[in-house]
C-alpha cells in the first residue's frame, strides 16, 4: 500500500490518504500531561481514520446495511398493510 502503485501501475485509490497521514505523522509529538498520561500533540486521528476507511470501508458497508434493512422494513410494511 505505501508504494502507492495499483495493479494497473497507476496511483492506488488510497495512496492520497496514506500520503496525507504520513505527512501528519512527521509533525506528531507525544506530550506528557500533569497526571503522567501521554497524548499526541497534532491529533492525526482524523487523517488515520480517513485512510483506514478507504482501505476497509467499514462505515460505508455499515451504511449500506442500514439502508438495505430500512428498504426491507418498508417493503414488509407495504405488503402487510
Amino acid at each position: 500500500m505505501s508504494s502507492g502503485r495499483s495493479l494497473n501501475g497507476g496511483v492506488s485509490r488510497c495512496y492520497p490518504f496514506f500520503a496525507e497521514f504520513k505527512e501528519c505523522l512527521k509533525t506528531e509529538e507525544l506530550i506528557t500531561n500533569d497526571d503522567g498520561s501521554m497524548k499526541w500533540k497534532n491529533e492525526c486521528y482524523k487523517t488515520r481514520e480517513d485512510y483506514f476507511e478507504c482501505l476497509h470501508a467499514k462505515k460505508e458497508w455499515a451504511m449500506v446495511k442500514r439502508v438495505n434493512e430500512e428498504e426491507a422494513r418498508q417493503k414488509a410494511l407495504a405488503t402487510s398493510g
